[in-house]
Formats: C-alpha cells, sequence, structure tokens
C-alpha cells in the first residue's frame, strides 16, 4: 500500500534520517520526499517533510509511526494515496463552437475524473476540429459509467467519441 506521511522535523543535521531508519526497518520503500527547507523564516522553525512510502502492510504502517513518535518526531498527516488512471480520448466535430471550456467542466464534474491535458486541431473556424483529452479517472471508477457519462455529454453537444484502445 502506498502512503503519504508528513512529518515536522527540528532543523538540524540527521534529522531526516531519524524518520527513514524506522521505514526501512519495517520494510518500507521511499518512493518521494518533499523537503521545502528554503521556506523557513527562522533556524528555530520545523521543517515539514512529505513522504510517499510504499508499506508492506497496515501492521508495518503502525509500527514505522509509532517509533518515529517515539523519537519525539511530529507527524501530521498519515494517509493513503489514491491511485489515478490516465484515459486518453478524441472529440471529433465542432468543438470550439460547442464550448470547449464547459466540455472541460462538465467532465471535472464527474467528481471522479479531472481533464489533465488537452491537445486542440482546428484546420479552421467553419471546418471541424479535434482534441485528445487525458483524463485522470480515481483507480476504482466504473469505466462504462465513466463512458456513459462521457457520450452523453458528446451526444448533446453533437461530437464524435474515440475511446482508447
Amino acid at each position: 500500500m502506498r502512503i503519504n506521511l508528513e512529518v515536522n522535523l527540528r532543523d538540524i543535521p540527521g534529522e531526516l534520517l531519524r524518520v527513514l531508519d524506522p521505514i526501512a526497518k519495517y520494510g518500507g520503500n521511499i518512493v518521494s520526499i518533499i523537503h521545502l527547507r528554503e521556506r523557513l523564516l527562522k533556524p528555530s522553525q520545523r521543517v515539514k517533510v512529505n513522504l510517499i512510502v510504499e508499506v508492506p502492510s497496515q501492521k508495518a504502517l503502525e509500527n514505522m509511526i509509532k517509533e518515529i513518535e517515539e523519537k519525539g518526531i511530529i507527524v501530521s498527516k498519515v494517509g493513503e494515496v489514491k491511485k489515478k488512471r490516465i484515459v486518453t480520448v478524441a472529440l471529433v466535430g465542432h468543438i470550439v463552437d460547442t464550448d470547449l471550456r464547459d466540455t472541460i467542466d462538465r467532465i471535472n464534474d464527474l467528481k471522479y475524473a479531472l481533464v489533465e491535458d488537452v491537445s486542440l486541431s482546428m484546420p479552421s473556424p467553419e471546418k471541424e476540429s479535434s482534441a485528445i483529452f487525458e483524463i485522470s479517472l480515481d483507480e476504482n471508477v466504473d469505466l462504462a459509467k465513466f463512458y456513459k457519462e462521457l457520450e452523453k455529454i458528446c451526444k448533446e453537444k453533437n461530437l464524435l467519441l474515440i475511446r482508447e484502445i
């Protein structure tokens, strides 16, 4: 399981290592570390460090956190990282005339979907255009449900939907 762990560290040498030791001890694997030390206003402030960690089990996570906190380190957030799935679709038709912004907003309003990128090809204003949409979906979304909602939007705007293979 992949978790997001946020800790508040004293700004002294070796403090991050005190967090990493228990993670390694219980089989955790560091995916990423974000450490923004330059935002400190004064040396006495704590440094917020955000770690994405793969842990083998809930028990291992509990042991990691317990040991980190026993070292006097503040654990401010622990949460599972939601995985996303990227779906690429093409829309063909009068995309700009049917309000591209509205199409994006309606997809984003699905709550489990977010338009990450759009590439538009528009040969001329009177001709049909095409757009490639990269859409991230929450991991457990039913694809059939998503495509049904997207087809409804396309039908209302008289756009052809081409799904990824």
